[in-house]
């Protein structure tokens, strides 16, 4: 008897560890931007989403944004753009983006930085 216990069990164990790898993984993306001026000036993140790009816009002499999207499948293409109207008359003083992704519930990782755009291709 114990013996069909244990073989029922090490069955179980096997067909559920099989479900699992047959899963296709979940992809989070993270995107965040900072950007500071010297003026009140009108700053537009757009980004890549699971139905197509998404913007964003702030006015203000600084702007912090923060977006997650997601699920999303291996192979999907992420991007962000910061663009500031005007940036010859109001003088950028900081600017920055990022992109982060998490794989199955993982803590989010860097992927890409840059000082106005970052794209990556999820691919692992």
């Amino acid at each position: 008897m114990k013996h069909i216990i244990f073989s029922l069990g090490l069955i179980l164990t096997l067909f559920a560890s099989c479900q699992k790898s047959g899963e296709e993984s979940r992809y989070y993306v993270k995107y965040s931007g900072s950007t500071s001026t010297l003026h009140m000036v009108e700053t537009t993140y757009t980004v890549n989403g699971e139905t197509g790009q998404v913007k964003h816009t702030i006015t203000g002499f600084s702007s912090d944004y923060t977006v997650t999207i997601g699920p999303v499948k291996k192979g999907f293409q992420t991007g962000i753009v910061c663009e500031c109207m005007e940036t010859e008359s109001y003088y950028i003083k900081s600017q920055y983006v990022t992109i982060e992704v998490s794989k199955d519930n993982d803590p989010f990782a860097l992927k890409a930085s840059g000082t106005n755009q970052a794209s990556y291709t999820i691919d692992y």
